[in-house]
């Protein structure tokens, strides 16, 4: 019974985790799968992100640089090493990775002075200009890639925002999965621990009177099925012999006549 209730309480907490974690994917998701990473680069640096975040899973990245309106912005993409060789020893942040709790963007900040003019060279794979707001999708077929974000010339633009997005539909379905096995679990956890629950004395014996008494009713079931014993027939009884009546005396006729012949012999 505590092993039984031990198993019940673990499964119930695994599955509350599932159900958070599944829910939480499963929101932020959302139906596309999308996950989209943010943050704010300092204003006076390059911004340099590396094949490390870029070409972590096997899916389309969409890089997105946003400043105040008007501003120009460069983007460029490029081998990892092209990339560090025309940045040099500039003043640049570099973003290597994310953290998925608040989808915020893992970035480290290192140089000094400024880099050559950027758009002039000749490394760069794909490059986009624009105002206020410029975009760059990486495929994951050149990998490993690197880009970096500049003003035209090359100096540090100021950034209100970056942010990097991945896509890949099946996400959003792992995510709903894990959020059912959760709820499963969850469900087999708590049913466990009510089975199991103490109780106390006074319910037990409540419970148990019901199969304390049915007992006897088993044990008398023949005398419940058997018939009532038919009486049997009474036996007639001998007959007791009756009394003789005594027979009346017999006269005797032949003293009588006798006696009456005397008589009338006597009489004169």
């Amino acid at each position: 019974m505590v092993a039984k209730r031990v198993l019940s309480a673990a499964l119930t907490v695994i599955g509350l985790g599932l159900v958070v974690v599944g829910a939480w994917f499963t929101v932020h998701l959302g139906s596309s799968g999308s996950a989209t990473l943010r943050a704010t680069p300092a204003g006076e640096a390059l911004v340099v992100v590396e094949p490390s975040l870029l070409n972590r899973v096997d899916a389309p990245a969409t890089v997105t640089a946003y400043a105040a309106p008007g501003t120009a912005i460069w983007m460029g993409r490029t081998t990892p090493t092209d990339a560090r060789a025309i940045v040099g020893a500039a003043d640049r942040t570099t973003v290597t990775g994310a953290h998925v709790r608040d989808w915020s963007l893992v970035s480290t900040r290192a140089g000094a002075g400024t880099a050559p003019q950027l758009a002039g060279a000749d490394i760069w794979r794909q490059t986009a200009t624009g105002q206020g707001r410029v975009h760059l999708t990486v495929e994951q077929s050149g990998a490993p890639e690197s880009v970096v974000v500049a003003a035209p010339d090359g100096s540090p633009v100021d950034l209100t925002r970056l942010t990097v997005t991945v896509e890949r539909k099946t996400w959003f379905f792992q995510a709903l999965l894990v959020t059912l096995v959760g709820l499963l679990a969850t469900a087999t956890g708590v049913a466990g621990l009510w089975q199991t629950r103490p109780r106390r004395a006074g319910q037990a014996a409540t419970q148990s009177e019901p199969a304390t008494q049915s007992e006897p009713a088993t044990q008398s079931e023949p005398a419940t099925q058997s018939e009532p014993a038919k009486p049997e027939p009474a036996k007639p009884e001998p007959a007791k012999p009756e009394p003789a009546k005594p027979e009346p005396a017999k006269r005797d006729t032949t003293t009588d006549s006798t006696t009456d012949t005397t008589t009338e012999e006597v009489s004169p």
